[in-house]
């Protein structure tokens, strides 16, 4: 099935939908094509669409105020949060990754505190 906006198209398949760059920015018309399209496949074959399953972003906040106020210390190293609870920390991720998978808590917090004087990374 295939859906159209303007000189764009936007291609639906049963695999999902390819939407040109040149619509990207336009949410309100892409959402809109895309509900009318899955209308149109639910007449077809006699079901109800899916609606989408609303996930809440999980809170940060912990952490991130914790990696304010130990950045300077743990610079140039791993660290594990649970919330503002330090885990692990280490150089090597791997071992910190680990450590922090012994210490029994379910979805640590990882990140690589960078030193204060150290070169923005730009990619390849």
């Amino acid at each position: 099935m295939l859906e159209t906006m303007a000189d764009n198209q936007i291609t639906i398949t049963e695999e999902g939908a390819f939407i040109p760059r040149s619509l990207f920015g336009q949410e309100a018309e892409i959402v809109e094509t895309l509900r009318k399209a899955a209308e149109q496949i639910a007449a077809a074959d006699g079901t109800r669409p899916e609606q989408p399953e609303r996930v809440e972003m999980p809170d940060f906040s912990r952490e991130m105020r914790w990696i304010k106020e130990h950045k300077r210390e743990y610079a140039g190293q791993w660290v594990a949060l649970d919330g503002d609870r330090l885990l692990c920390h280490g150089m090597n991720p791997k071992e910190v990754f680990d450590a922090a998978d012994q210490s029994g808590v379910e979805d640590p917090f990882f990140v690589h505190l960078e030193p204060a004087d150290a070169l923005p990374f730009g990619g390849w």
